[in-house]
């Protein structure tokens, strides 16, 4: 005697139709998004809390990344006041655990007053740059962590060069990193009137929110050493968010603090770990 089973499709009661019908897609999308954000992940080698200041770190050895950079700026809130456009590409390699260089395309674009005399300047290649980094120890090892940097800078159509060394000093206090950059740099050539000499800083703090999120602020500027007086500096609010292994994203709001500076800019870092 063979026995039949019939499965019949699920009765729809009238109670289900009204918890179905108070469904919506839309009721994911603040979880999916709180999940993008705060879920654990392993960002790529170099990933950056900040857009002007340097931390503690290397590309491993025969890692590459690429990195653009966008930055927007205007002098004033003025309506007519001048803005500019300024776009990095960026490829970095590891050489040695401890060692990297990277080449850099720069292009710039300006709006420039708006005059004859200052009708601003189309999107065009302002200057290649070579830069190299050398950790001195594993992070921690030491009271704080320092790296050397060093980058040669050539102006595109120009006789104008620039070499720049910066020191690289970090600590971390759990979740919380500091980080600071003095910076020293010297240009010159057949088209530099009169060698130039500049000193400037970059430093910030961030907070980790979540291993995907670092929140923090940091500031930069500088100052011709002829004229330490007319010295610019800047503020603002970092962000970064690393969504993958293979992708880190980095934004810096900032804001003159006198009037050497720009008044406003932002600067987004996007870097794709290859």
């Amino acid at each position: 005697m063979k026995t039949i089973v019939i499965f019949s499709p699920p009765t729809w009661s009238p109670m289900l139709f009204r918890r179905a019908a108070r469904f919506h897609p839309a009721r994911l999308v603040i979880p999916a998004v709180a999940f993008a954000l705060l879920a654990p992940s392993i960002a790529a080698a170099d990933r950056r809390a900040f857009t002007r200041t340097y931390e503690y770190m290397t590309m491993p050895k025969g890692e590459t990344e690429v990195e653009l950079y966008t930055t927007q700026s205007r002098a004033t809130f003025d309506d007519s006041s001048p803005q500019k456009f300024v776009f990095q590409l960026e490829l970095e390699h590891g050489i040695t655990e401890r060692w990297d260089v990277s080449l850099y395309h720069v292009f710039e674009q300006t709006t420039g007053a708006g005059t004859m005399t200052d009708p601003g300047q189309p999107l065009h290649l302002s200057e290649l740059k070579l830069r190299t980094r050398y950790r001195f120890a594993e992070r921690g090892e030491l009271a704080v962590d320092p790296e050397a940097y060093l980058e040669a800078v050539k102006s595109f159509g120009a006789s104008e060069y620039e070499a720049e060394a910066k020191a690289i000093v970090a600590r971390d206090f759990g979740l919380v990193t500091v980080a600071a950059n003095p910076v020293f740099a010297v240009k010159f050539g057949s088209d530099v009137v009169e060698t130039e000499v500049e000193v400037g800083w970059a430093a910030g703090v961030t907070y980790e929110v979540s291993p995907a999120l670092k929140l923090g602020a940091e500031t930069w500027g500088g100052f011709d050493l002829d004229a330490p007086g007319d010295a610019a500096a800047s503020a603002g609010p970092a962000l970064s968010w690393a969504p993958s292994q293979s992708l880190w994203i980095a934004t810096t709001v900032g804001f003159g603090l006198n009037d050497q500076a720009d008044s406003f800019s932002v600067r987004g870092l996007i870097g794709l770990h290859l």
